[in-house]
């Protein structure tokens, strides 16, 4: 044996205050039976400590420690067998010290700073664990305590197989799981089996799980395990015949159980594998056909299968197919229930349906309120498409676009047909029906401005109060009314200024050309049928320098027009440069109708329109915190119409042939005359000399050969000529500015901070309504530890997101299940941000479990 080596582990022995007891004199005993190292004691020499061999006479020795020199340091070298504790004559000194063995084992033993001397023959019984060196240095890295018992030892020997930094129950179980349920194909299994007895492993796993120790495999366990997370997640309620099946694989008491799958779920970096092992067992199990019969209520939480969140799916959809008829049911529950999944695992993989899901609903719940019809005037029809109306449009192509991105065909065919079906038969055909009759032939609307008096009525009064301030009109070609609802939205919770959001009546024909026309400044305007150009005061405005040559006229001010995307594109130098003379910016955006007007293109319509939130988004920022604007005005030249469903020849009307057609396209005529047909409607233009507008009633088209016939615009629809109006104005940031957008808050509601059962709820209570400037949050809750500051329960996550005004409605219910047989008096509750691990909410609780259970609420 290397000197140097004992010498080293001696040293460490008499210094590591952590080995010893007390804080008196150090005595370390060294017996040596065979003699091995009676040399090497004579040659050591350790700093502070005096060597002494035992003599034929041990009271010598020991009135020499106790009397003579009680607080020397000491290696008492005995070069003889370790005697029973009733022939030791020194047992007593030897019981305040510590012995030391220059065998590997005890070297080992040694290294590890432990104190239990019978530690010494487990690790002589598992030298091949030892004989590896990177092994040996892994497990003295994980500096176990002093005081660690032969469970602790193996506990730690574990995680070095499989891989761990620290000792870890939970995790060395989830890496021998990962690796694979079949014992013979898990290589960590193998290593395990070659280095230990499996019973140490499964002595681990009950201590942390109460799996029951009997016939024990990977492949039972895990199926134990998740079954049980699967049964508190239902919380009891499930049928008796069910549960009897269930009752099979369960863990009792299950806590822990429970926490063992639920901290896996949580972890990012395991998750998935999780996810994979759990579709196994689903399979093997056949669990959709034991649950497809279950009530939401009770699967809606749990997420111990896919096939849940399948079963809910088919489900939802069942429902909502059944209420397209007169039949009608309150789908707010379904709403809740579906919520419910959005912070648990499988949502991600069902977030597209789940959106889908979630518009049906709001398109059903709009048709209740609405079942009577549309039968209003005008004036009052387009006021109520404004403030309601148009969230039909909205929900309709929220979900187009997530029916779109949903996988599978979990979300039927049938139910997309239907939700077509109920938006282009019962909406836009009854809303274009009875908006229709409501027209008269003069196209103007009582309390209605048109969009001719955008400028004068909107830029104009900036200039007039002010001979400083800038303006800067966004002009988004076909961005539709119920789109720009949405981009309001998203400019309340992004930026910090004040928004005000109007409506005006568009022009006919609902053409570029002429709505572009429209928005700039002038008294005059001028269409020419067959002619791309539309003059104002006698100007042309076809083109950027035509268009900034009037507006320089018109405005009186020096004037100027950007492309979107030119300007998005400079830096904010190049940005500057390009405004800094002008005070007032025309902006031409055009996503949503280069997209919509292109037949190849027009299926990726609302896909679009999403891409101009976030595009137009981008542009206010870059006008207000780059280039320094303050009022900025969002608006289009027209809106449009959009079905996914391909237009029939039944919609479709001809095209009267001669010279009375001056223009011809699928939503309008440019006539030189009426033409009598009932389902056209007529409108004398005053910018169109001796020229009629003809539209087509409703939503039907012109036949027009060619493709391209499903997005439309041109006519006198309410999603055509509703024309929106943003205003913005920017505030700039100031100390303690409150008009920043911020996360909503959080509150606990409860009669008393206490827990007396294992399972119990709490009420969390979303103290703001997710509107404005306030966002929804995800937060975490979960009962710790006040010494270690570890989870005592499940961390169950939760999202904020209502938007009611009512507090009452914005109640969230959360069940946790304290995961330890034996936990703390005292807990604290602690609600964390989701997303920054903030706290915002800790709280001391109580916890009082007078009887154990495993059942009811509190």
């Amino acid at each position: 044996m290397n000197t140097a080596r004992i010498q080293n582990t001696l040293e460490n022995l008499f210094q590591d205050s952590a080995r010893w007891l007390h804080s008196g004199r150090r005595v370390v005993f060294w017996y040596d039976p065979d003699e091995q190292f009676t040399s090497t004691f004579h040659e050591l020499q350790i700093e502070g400590v005096e060597k002494l061999q035992l003599a034929d006479n041990p009271f010598t020795t020991k009135y020499r420690l106790l009397i003579q020199q009680p607080n020397q340091n000491f290696l008492l070298y005995i070069p003889e067998s370790e005697p029973a504790p009733q022939d030791n004559w020194l047992f007593d000194i030897q019981k305040s010290g510590l012995t030391f063995s220059a065998d590997p084992a005890a070297l080992i033993y040694a290294d590890l700073g432990l104190r239990q001397r019978r530690l010494e023959n487990t690790i002589r019984e598992h030298q091949k664990f030892f004989n590896n060196r990177k092994r040996k240095e892994a497990l003295e890295a994980m500096k176990i305590s002093a005081d660690s018992d032969e469970g602790a030892l193996f506990l730690a020997m574990l995680s070095v197989v499989v891989g761990l930094k620290v000792p870890d129950a939970g995790l060395l179980i989830r890496r021998v799981l990962i690796a694979g349920l079949l014992e013979s194909d898990n290589v960590i299994w193998l290593d395990i089996e070659r280095y230990f007895s499996p019973v140490v492993f499964w002595e681990i796993v009950q201590e942390h799980t109460d799996f029951p120790n009997t016939n024990p495999s990977l492949n039972k366990l895990f199926i134990h395990l998740i079954i049980t997370h699967f049964d508190k997640s239902l919380r009891g309620n499930i049928p008796t015949q069910l549960k009897k099946y269930l009752d099979n694989y369960l863990i009792i008491p299950g806590q822990r159980a429970y926490a063992f799958i639920d901290q896996w779920i949580r972890d990012q970096q395991d998750s998935n594998i999780w996810k994979e092992l759990s579709n196994t067992i689903g399979n093997e199990l056949n669990i959709f056909n034991k649950i497809e019969d279950l009530e939401p209520d009770i699967l809606c939480e749990a997420a111990s299968f896919e096939d849940v969140d399948k079963v809910l799916i088919r489900g939802c959809v069942k429902i909502l197919r059944s209420q397209m008829g007169e039949q009608t049911q309150n789908l707010t529950p379904w709403r809740n229930w579906l919520q419910a999944r959005r912070t648990l695992i499988w949502f991600p993989t069902y977030e597209a349906i789940y959106q889908a899901l979630d518009a049906a609903i709001t398109l059903l719940e709009l048709k209740q309120q609405y079942r009577e019809g549309f039968h209003l005037s005008a004036p009052v029809l387009f006021k109520a498409y404004t403030s309601e109306l148009y969230q039909f449009d909205l929900a309709y192509r929220h979900f187009i676009v997530a029916s779109d991105a949903a996988q599978g065909d979990i979300l039927k065919r049938e139910l997309i047909d239907d939700i077509e079906n109920l938006y282009t038969q019962w909406f836009l055909d009854g809303l274009g029906a009875a908006w229709s009759d409501s027209l008269g032939e003069k196209w103007e609307l009582a309390g209605v401005p048109s969009q001719t008096r955008f400028y004068r009525e909107n830029v104009l009064p900036i200039f007039d109060r002010s001979d400083r301030e800038k303006a800067f009109v966004i002009i988004s070609d076909a961005l539709r009314y119920e789109v720009a609802r949405e981009l309001e939205e998203v400019i309340k919770k992004e930026l910090r200024g004040d928004t005000n959001f109007n409506a005006q009546l568009g022009v006919l024909p609902s053409i570029t050309r002429l709505g572009m026309a429209a928005l700039l400044p002038g008294s005059k305007l001028e269409l020419v049928p067959k002619n791309d150009d539309v003059k104002v005061d006698g100007l042309s405005t076809k083109g950027s320098l035509a268009r900034q040559k009037l507006l320089t006229q018109n405005s009186k001010v020096e004037a100027t027009v950007i492309d979107a995307g030119h300007l998005l594109d400079m830096t904010i130098e190049e940005g500057r440069n390009a405004i800094s003379s002008y005070r007032l910016v025309y902006i031409y955006h055009n996503v949503i109708d280069a997209i919509g007007d292109k037949p190849a293109s027009e299926r990726q319509v609302f896909a679009a329109c999403e891409d101009a939130i976030k595009e137009l988004v981008r542009l206010v920022k870059k006008i207000c915190n780059s280039l320094n604007g303050t009022n900025v005005f969002f608006t289009s030249d027209h809106g449009f119409l959009y079905q996914r469903r391909p237009i029939q020849e039944a919609e479709k009307r001809s095209i009267p042939n001669g010279d009375v057609v001056l223009e011809s396209k699928r939503r309008y005529l440019l006539t030189r005359e009426k033409i009598q047909e009932p389902s056209l409607l007529h409108f004398f233009l005053p910018y169109a000399e001796n020229t009629f507008t003809v539209i087509p009633r409703g939503t039907l088209r012109f036949a027009i050969q060619g493709a391209g016939s499903q997005f439309v615009h041109g006519g006198a629809s309410l999603q055509e000529i509703c024309i929106p109006i943003i205003t913005y104005h920017h505030k700039r940031a100031t100390k303690d500015d409150e008009g920043i957008a911020r996360k909503v808050n959080v509150q606990v509601s409860a009669r008393e901070r206490r827990v007396t059962n294992n399972r119990f709820t709490l009420t969390l209570v979303q103290t703001d309504a997710v509107e404005g400037r306030w966002r929804s949050r995800q937060i975490t809750v979960a009962l710790y530890n006040t010494e270690t500051n570890t989870p005592i329960t499940d961390v169950k996550k939760i999202e904020l997101s209502s938007s009611s005004s009512n507090p009452s409605e914005r109640g969230n219910i959360v069940r946790l299940t304290i995961a330890t047989s034996n936990p703390p008096t005292r807990a604290l509750l602690i609600i964390r941000d989701a997303d920054d691990d903030s706290e915002l909410v800790r709280e001391d609780w109580t916890i009082s479990l007078s009887i154990a259970n495993d059942f009811g609420d509190f």
